[in-house]
């Protein structure tokens, strides 16, 4: 099912890591983030975003929020005209999406373009709400119902435990574990096409955009009796997975935890179709492109005047 919110293994405080990382988490992506309508999007290049398709499209604008860029929020209008008119660029066989603003960025995520993903510690960024009601089988909590989006920005870690190749490309794969991460997370309502990095040799990276989490559940197997619901699971023993459409199937409850998953369009796979629409300048006009967008920051923020 699409993933849409983060949901901590730790807490359900909603005011939980909704400020930019610090520590051995600091410029982990946070900064690169904004908000694409009810989602996020993620500055790949300096004027272009990527984001998920399966949401569809939220206006036009994106905002570089000041809870990201530790100032005032920016908005940058989207080039309507762009690809011929359609407005944006999918990456064929995929969940991603690119689209190009008219003004320009101060900087840009770089992208993570290696194959040694699993076992890396992932920072995943999501907004929505925080987790809901227990899940409860015999008495014993299995993890929480996703609750409905509140609008917040989020940030959350895992450890990448899999490639998954799928009819929607390569995804990385994360489980929700009852003995992970410190801000051990997973995704739910409202997270989907927030970017998901990885550390790579000291310096922060993109190596995925949200995409998916394992759903959804049920007590039983009965067809239409609307008892069905999505979850954030550390053990998904003694729960039915699937749906009336396509059926149901017992996870057995076993003595050790069976983790729901958290799923991430894999970017390294589709780096140079990527690369191809979001164009990098070369070094030497990159300085031209840094002055010319903090002019257009300048220039905003000059004609609100001062009270």
């Amino acid at each position: 099912m699409p993933g849409q919110a983060i949901v901590f293994y730790d807490t359900g405080d909603a005011g939980h890591n909704t400020t930019a990382p610090t520590g051995i988490y600091e410029d982990s992506g946070w900064q690169y983030e904004g908000r694409y309508g009810s989602f996020l999007g993620t500055i790949i290049a300096p004027q272009y975003f990527i984001t998920a398709q399966h949401f569809g499209t939220q206006g036009g604008t994106f905002v570089h929020s000041g809870i990201f860029n530790g100032g005032a929020d920016v908005v940058y209008n989207i080039d309507l005209a762009a690809n011929g008119g359609a407005g944006y660029w999918d990456i064929a066989g995929t969940d991603l999406r690119i689209f190009r603003v008219e003004e320009y960025f101060p900087y840009y995520a770089p992208l993570y373009t290696g194959t040694l993903e699993v076992g890396m510690t992932l920072v995943t960024h999501g907004m929505g709400g925080p987790r809901g009601g227990e899940v409860l089988v015999s008495g014993d909590l299995h993890g929480w119902e996703h609750s409905g989006g509140d609008g917040t920005a989020r940030w959350g870690t895992n450890i990448i435990s899999s490639i998954q190749p799928t009819a929607q490309g390569d995804l990385i794969s994360a489980t929700f574990s009852a003995s992970g991460t410190l801000h051990e997370a997973t995704l739910s309502v409202g997270d989907s096409g927030g970017g998901v990095f990885v550390n790579d040799g000291g310096g922060w990276k993109l190596a995925g955009v949200n995409y998916s989490v394992d759903g959804h559940f049920d007590t039983n197997d009965t067809v239409g009796d609307g008892s069905d619901f999505n979850a954030a699971l550390f053990d998904r023993g003694g729960l039915y997975q699937g749906s009336d459409e396509f059926g149901w199937s017992f996870n057995l409850d076993l003595p050790l935890d069976n983790p729901s998953s958290m799923y991430a369009t894999r970017i390294s796979s589709n780096a140079v179709a990527i690369t191809s629409i979001a164009v990098v300048p070369e070094p030497q006009s990159a300085l031209l492109v840094l002055l010319a967008a903090l002019c257009g920051v300048c220039q905003r923020r000059r004609v609100t005047p001062q009270l």
